[in-house]
């Protein structure tokens, strides 16, 4: 049987995808190596979060037209809730059945409990943690109702562009097998094997390395706030990156660090000491650990030609670091879309492409320059310096993330906290560890 598509990786992006092309009278199938769509076995976020900002910089882009995904939530009766895509057509809305927990705000911590906050309204939703594998499972539920074929349990082990279409090499309980369709996309995450079989990474650069991250799930917590949102607790005796924490469904918490594959750091003992023994173990007296997952992300620079011949890659597998859960998803419609216009003989992958490389904050210079010219603070300050750096920023009701608020008030910083702002701009130096905070 020939396909019209092929997608390779049920996570959101390629559950969109298919939700896109079945829908619009493609023939679909969409394969997944895991035996259950929706399983999630490495760590990775769950905060769907609804505006444009960055994730080191809140400033706008101003060197290249940005085309960033957004999305708000219509909050319905329990299950019955539906996420708008904001950027893209109507028919890129999609009911959610899961839980919803919303995010107010993101606060930096310090040791000595001083914090300052992203927003200085409280009660900015900044976004909202979801059931990711409940999101996907509805995605996929929805392109199956659309006449999409599933195969779960079923690994993809090759593609091979044959000019007029693709042959797709797969293997399952039942064997090897080879699939033919007239597109592809690849949706399969990142460290993608596909990626480096087909020739989508030989121009790319290797970037400045890779990240390990290492994650606790809590059945409960007890943070300094009424309302939920996220922590980001900076503790330099212990960790030299920033140690995360924040809910996470369904009704449960987390808690993350990083840092460079490089350091010999044991992540694990890190997230272990900060429960029994720091001054945030306040929060989790009583907690017991349900889950633990793990990831390494690469921090690799993107392809820009995601789109090649008769294959669109979609998400990680070709972003620097990721795309996160509404990236994902904005890819694998465009993705959808860019195939419908090559299969009507149109320049899809023109189309793809151009949106693409304006779609993510890491194909901006300018982005890139502000998110890498300080060292993170963990890394240079003391655990009393960071404290009074953060009651600094309290007192003079400064806000916003430290890669925008430490440039912008570096004069004033330089004046009240001079040997402070020394470890700041007397030569600062991009490190892998800004990457890994």
């Amino acid at each position: 049987m020939t396909y019209d598509l092929i997608i390779v990786g049920a996570g959101p992006g390629g559950a969109m995808a298919a939700r896109k092309a079945a829908r619009d009278g493609l023939k679909v199938l969409i394969l997944e190596k895991n035996k259950e769509i929706g399983t999630i076995t490495r760590f990775c976020s769950r905060l769907l979060r609804l505006g444009s900002g960055g994730f080191s910089s809140d400033k706008p882009v101003t060197d290249i037209k940005m085309d960033r995904a957004t999305c708000t939530i219509e909050v319905g009766p329990p299950g019955e809730h539906v996420v708008h895509m904001n950027t893209l057509p109507a028919d890129a809305s999609f009911a959610y059945r899961g839980e919803l927990a919303p995010c107010f705000n993101e606060t930096w911590m310090s040791p000595g409990g001083a914090g300052f906050d992203r927003d200085p309204n409280g009660r900015q939703i900044e976004g909202f943690v979801v059931d990711k594998e409940e999101l996907i499972r509805g995605m996929v539920g929805d392109a199956a109702g659309a006449g999409c074929d599933i195969r779960p349990g079923t690994k993809c082990v090759g593609i091979e562009d044959t000019g007029d279409g693709v042959r797709v090499t797969v293997k399952s309980e039942l064997g090897e097998e080879v699939l033919q369709a007239r597109r592809a996309i690849v949706s399969d995450g990142s460290f993608s094997p596909l990626l480096d079989q087909m020739g989508f990474n030989d121009d790319r650069p290797k970037g400045i390395g890779r990240i390990k991250f290492m994650s606790y799930i809590l059945d409960r917590c007890d943070p300094p706030f009424k309302e939920m949102r996220r922590l980001r607790c900076t503790y330099p005796s212990l960790h030299t990156g920033f140690i995360n924490s924040g809910p996470w469904p369904p009704g449960l918490w987390e808690i993350s660090c990083s840092a460079p594959v490089t350091n010999p750091v044991k992540l694990p003992d890190v997230l272990n000491a900060f429960l029994a023994n720091s001054a945030f173990s306040y929060m989790f007296e009583g907690a017991k650990i349900v889950g633990k997952q793990a990831c390494n992300m690469d921090l690799r620079p993107p392809v820009w030609e995601a789109a090649r011949g008769n294959v669109i890659c979609v998400g990680d597998n070709a972003a620097f670091a990721e795309t996160a859960i509404k990236g994902a998803i904005a890819c694998g419609y465009r993705a959808a879309e860019a195939t419908s216009k090559a299969l009507d003989a149109k320049d899809g992958n023109g189309f793809y492409n151009e949106y693409w490389t304006h779609a993510f904050n890491f194909f901006s210079p300018q982005y890139n320059k502000r998110s890498r010219r300080l060292p993170p603070i963990p890394t240079v300050l003391t655990d009393g310096e960071t404290d009074t750096l953060f009651r600094w920023f309290t007192d003079q009701e400064i806000y916003g993330v430290p890669a925008d608020i430490l440039p912008d008030n570096r004069e004033r910083l330089a004046a009240d906290l001079p040997e402070i702002a020394a470890k700041f701009f007397g030569g600062a130096k991009n490190t892998g560890d800004r990457q890994a905070a």
